[in-house]
């Protein structure tokens, strides 16, 4: 490349970047919306920028660049009320048209005739710089500052003025839906065919017969939909339904008589429309079958009775708890005079708390656990597992109640549960697809007992303190496939964490000020039981092994470390939170967890290598303590 000419591109280039450079420091973030930047006459575009030094700027204005020359746009001018940020100046079709027609001389009022593509500069004059006439006097105030400071800064938008309507659509389809149309169309093509006009808005006239406050009627019904900006050359697509009271009337029979004309014209970008320039068809709103109705229609067996209120507040009809309320409605309360006197004031008032109920969150929380207890008493008259958990818990009350000489007739009503309870079970027996879990464990730990070798003195106490630690833990098992739609029985292993701070003891037995701190890891395995049944509680036991695995640090080395073995048991209740968000529990599913539970259980262990007199006894204080946390079951 010759030497002169790239030192002239250069020098270009590098002007280049000055000029930017500098319009940055006094123009920013220009932008024009609607982004597409088309206008007509009738139209308006807004221009906003943002200007780094307000006290700098004299004007704003807009200046149309064409061949012929540079013309300042009429009325676009704006000379106060400057702002740092989201400064706006309108460019309006009527400036635009008639600033072009008074400098191009056109004698012709066809708005078209102006029609095309532009640049158009938005200009900041700014102070001291050799501005308008009357500023020719302070040109001494600005003590040099003028060599470092441009008289304008500017930016370059590109507008199409346009005044030309698009043509008709060139093509549209429709298809019919349960009380409405879905209308798909393709855009206009251009003048000269070689492309697809952009559409920026459709609009879509149906005449026909309509229903409307009870009665057919004929009518006009207009619509409109806007395209999306990724779409404007696109086949689009959009749904038309009820309307001002006018609703579609299916035509199953496909009867022309009720068939709906649709007629379809396009809005181009800059707002120009021809409202005769349209594609029609004639279509129809067709019954469509959904889940339920498909059902019925292939003979489905389900009666398809509602419970308004229960449904309300879980969501669905087929909701576990709204199934135990229907099996208590048709086989307890239908079975003698006030309960089907109940069932017929219920059903005549029960759907307007339902509506209520169904359009709050809060209410339908709070309606789910007012329902809890006719939801316990549904599930221990009509499920088998819920009369057997009932026999069961009436017979151990009876027990624990009744004096030893009498608790035989306790123990046979025990027998009695378990006997015809697994012959009812075995009669409707349940599915479940529970493979595992994971939980968060809390509770906290004291290890009281490790000082209980010592007749008087407590040396953990003295270094530790009284106070029980935070012990977190996390657990994950796997499900046994055995009687797995009774009972699920789980080997779980888990491992938690905590420690304890102190302060180290002088030999007269006073504080001193190291630090010393005892940490442990516990480490369990165990086996677990719960019975598997619909109700949302369950109770839960448990037992296994423990690892403490534990090591003290002084002064920030480890001076020991060790392991201690023992064992523990558990008794609790776990609440499932399926039932109180059935949409969330339904998400949840998809991703494989199929319940999640909140629990509480009663824990007593003995961590002493098994009675080992030369091992610590880390079991927490009074032996046991409670645990709670969350459980995710999959």
């Amino acid at each position: 490349m010759n030497k002169k000419l790239f030192l002239f591109i250069f020098a270009v280039f590098a002007a280049v970047l000055q000029l930017e450079a500098a319009t940055s420091d006094w123009l920013k973030n220009v932008s024009v919306s609607p982004k597409h930047g088309n206008l007509n006459y009738d139209g308006e575009l807004e221009i906003y920028y943002d200007l780094p030094d307000v006290d700098s700027v004299n004007k704003a204005y807009l200046v149309i660049s064409t061949d012929a020359g540079d013309y300042t746009v009429e009325a676009s001018g704006v000379d106060s009320d400057f702002a740092s940020v989201n400064n706006l100046i309108k460019l309006s079709g009527l400036d635009f048209y008639n600033t072009l027609k008074k400098n191009k001389n056109i004698q012709s009022d066809e708005k078209s005739a102006l029609d095309g593509k532009y640049s158009v500069d938005l200009v900041v004059k700014l102070d001291g710089t050799g501005g308008d006439d009357d500023d020719e006097d302070n040109d001494d105030d600005d003590s040099g500052s003028s060599s470092s400071k441009p008289a304008s800064v500017s930016k370059s938008l590109s507008v199409t003025f346009d005044n030309m309507p698009p043509k008709a659509p060139s093509t549209i389809e429709i298809e019919g839906g349960d009380g409405s149309m879905l209308i798909r169309v393709a855009p206009p093509s251009t003048a000269d065919g070689s492309s697809k006009d952009p559409v920026g808005r459709y609009h879509a006239v149906i005449t026909g017969t309509f229903k409307h406050n009870g009665s057919e009627k004929e009518a006009t019904l207009k619509f409109e939909s806007e395209v999306d900006p990724d779409s404007y050359a696109k086949i689009w697509e959009f749904t038309v339904e009820s309307k001002d009271g006018y609703a579609f009337i299916n035509n199953d029979e496909n009867d022309p008589d009720k068939a709906y004309r649709v007629e379809v014209y396009a809005e181009d970008l800059a707002g120009n429309f021809d409202e005769s320039a349209t594609i029609g068809v004639d279509a129809s709103a067709v019954t469509t079958l959904g889940f339920w109705s498909n059902y019925v229609s292939k003979g489905g067996k389900d009666d398809g009775g509602f419970c308004f209120v229960a449904t309300a507040c879980f969501g669905s009809y087929f909701h576990p708890a709204v199934e135990l309320l229907r099996n208590f409605r048709d086989f307890f309360l239908s079975s003698f005079a006030l309960g089907r006197s109940f069932i017929g004031a219920y059903y005549r008032y029960g759907s307007y708390p339902a509506e209520i109920i169904k359009g709050s969150p809060l209410l339908r929380s709070l309606s789910r656990t007012v329902l809890m207890p006719l939801i316990a008493v549904a599930w221990f008259l009509t499920d088998p597992a819920g009369r057997i958990f009932g026999i069961f818990w009436l017979a151990l009350m009876l027990f624990i109640l009744l004096k030893p000489k009498r608790r035989g007739v306790a123990v046979m009503f025990i027998f009695l549960a378990l006997v015809l309870g697994a012959n009812d079970l075995q009669a409707k027996p349940k599915k479940h697809s529970v493979h595992g879990e994971f939980s968060f464990t809390n509770s906290f730990y004291y290890p009281k007992e490790i000082d209980s070798e010592f007749g008087e003195g407590q040396p953990f106490r003295d270094v530790a303190g009284s106070q029980m630690r935070y012990l977190p833990s996390l657990t994950y098992g796997f499900a046994v496939p055995v009687a797995e739609n009774y009972i699920r029985w789980s080997f779980v292993g888990g491992i938690g964490y905590t420690r304890f701070k102190g302060t180290a003891l002088q030999s007269d037995g006073t504080k001193s000020k190291d630090r010393s701190t005892m940490h442990f890891i516990p480490l369990m395995a165990e086996t677990k039981l719960r019975p598997v049944y619909s109700f949302p509680l369950y109770p839960v036991i448990s037992v296994g092994l423990d690892y403490f695995t534990w090591w003290v640090r002084d002064k920030g080395k480890t001076t020991q470390s060790g392991g201690t073995f023992g064992f523990h048991g558990t008794v609790g209740l776990k609440v499932s939170l399926n039932w109180i968000d059935p949409s969330s529990a339904k998400k949840m599913a998809d991703g494989g967890i199929t319940d999640t539970a909140l629990f509480v259980d009663y824990r007593f262990e003995k961590i002493d290598d098994f009675g080992k007199s030369k091992s610590f006894d880390l079991s927490d204080m009074s032996v046991h303590r409670f645990e709670f946390g969350i459980v995710f079951e999959f």
